[in-house]
């Protein structure tokens, strides 16, 4: 009888190559980039709260309130959940089995 060896492949550091396919690799990108694409309309929430002319204008900040409320509503939901899919796939990437070779 043969006995099948396998070593488990290493860094030069000794730790573990683990198995990581660009399918999961892809799927954390997606995330990072929906993330990304909340940059633009965050520098114009960031802008609007940046200018404080004084006197403050009442009527156009209670005017304006709701939609930057709204914007920051879903931007905050959208974050969250992107934050939630993150952490479930850099969990999934550290349970991958280690990459053996056969002897």
């Amino acid at each position: 009888m043969t006995e099948n060896k396998s070593l488990v492949l290493t860094t030069n550091n000794n730790q573990p190559i683990k198995q990581v396919s660009y399918q999961d690799m892809y799927a954390m990108k997606d995330t990072l980039e929906q993330l990304e694409s909340w940059t633009k309309i965050l520098e114009i929430v960031d802008n609007h709260f940046a200018n404080r002319k004084l006197p403050l204008d009442k009527k156009k900040i209670v005017k304006e309130y709701y939609s930057i409320s709204q914007i920051f509503g879903t931007f905050m939901n959208d974050y969250l959940t992107c934050i939630d899919r993150l952490e479930t796939q850099l969990d999934q990437l550290m349970k991958k089995e280690k990459v053996r070779i056969s002897q």
